[in-house]
């Protein structure tokens, strides 16, 4: 991942290019590009983190339904790269000072750091030999667990984890 570049765009046109990003993500899926997708929901969610929960919110929405498409559900390398590369952009927009600088911004910011833990915990998981995974899926699936109860269940992130065990 590159570093971020600043760029001036009004809060209308910071939604208009997170919309874009998430809709070219979503085309990147449809014909495999999964790399160019990773760098679409990584930008939208670093946009968003600077224009405000409804932001962060939709883009994290976005990347649990993208992560349950069928060419991500079960893709170790997608998923296990995806979750860090989603921390770490929380971490630059926090590291730059564009986080902004309310107590609801940074509640944001550490369930974006969650659920994307999460996600990477769970491609980690599903990366080693099924006899070695359940401990690792197990505790994936408590912290979603409290995740889940701590934001009304907004991502289905149990569900989600749920899903995939019943697919191992």
């Amino acid at each position: 991942m590159s570093m971020p570049q600043p760029i001036e765009l009004t809060p209308l046109e910071a939604a208009g290019l997170i919309e874009h990003d998430l809709h070219a993500a979503e085309a990147c899926i449809q014909s495999s590009q999964i790399e160019g997708a990773q760098d679409r929901l990584v930008r939208a969610l670093g946009l968003a983190l600077q224009l405000g929960p409804a932001a962060v919110e939709n883009v994290l929405l976005c990347v649990m339904h993208m992560i349950g498409e069928p060419v991500l559900h079960r893709d170790t390398e997608t998923l296990s790269s995806l979750g860090p590369a989603l921390v770490d952009v929380v971490s630059q927009v926090r590291s730059a000072g564009a986080l902004p600088g309310t107590r609801i911004m940074e509640a944001w910011a550490i369930v974006a750091c969650d659920v994307a833990t999460l996600i990477g915990q769970v491609g980690l998981a599903l990366s080693i030999r099924p006899e070695h995974r359940q401990g690792m899926m197990d505790n994936a699936r408590i912290r979603a667990v409290a995740l889940d109860e701590a934001t009304g269940a907004r991502f289905a992130i149990t569900d989600w984890i749920d899903q995939i065990s019943c697919d191992c």
